[in-house]
């Protein structure tokens, strides 16, 4: 299982390569691979799943109903979706349209999700932290109380 935390922001060359982080690539199970499966994410950016990774998420999405919305999200996922491997100087290619679709041009924002990676331009990733006006503790704090089933309406405090 991979364990990917940090985040780096690195060059992308004419060719949609860039280096995959040293700390990236110490969190990759040997079940990985090397490789990556790369689609679209909420909010704006990609999402980079190890192959081990990638193969967990696809038994989550083999059970999601074969209904009208279910079958928009899958088509949105796995249409876009591509597959790459490390080369030899651990640079990854994104074939540069997916790129485009999310920003991305020259550098790359790389944020380790434990399961996962998102892939953000950091403009794009700059102007969305900045929407978000709450503190991180109330953010904390709500999700402490999802976890723990204590859901209330936080407008009555």
């Amino acid at each position: 299982m991979s364990s990917l935390i940090g985040g780096f922001t690195h060059s992308v060359d004419k060719k949609g390569r860039f280096n995959v982080p040293a700390q990236i690539r110490a969190g990759l199970a040997a079940s990985a691979d090397a490789t990556f499966v790369i689609s679209r994410g909420p909010e704006g950016c990609l999402d980079a799943y190890p192959q081990d990774e990638w193969n967990r998420r696809v038994r989550v999405l083999r059970s999601i109903p074969n209904k009208k919305q279910g079958r928009y999200y899958k088509r949105r996922i796995l249409g876009a979706a591509v597959l790459c491997r490390m080369d030899v100087h651990n640079r990854i290619l994104i074939p540069p349209e997916i790129l485009r679709e999310v920003g991305i041009e020259s550098r790359v924002l790389i944020l380790g999700q434990l399961d996962h990676l998102e892939l953000w331009d950091p403009e794009v990733y700059g102007r969305y932290t900045g929407s978000h006006d709450v503190p991180i503790e109330d953010v904390l704090e709500e999700i402490e109380d999802q976890v723990n089933g204590n859901v209330h309406d936080r407008g009555s405090e």
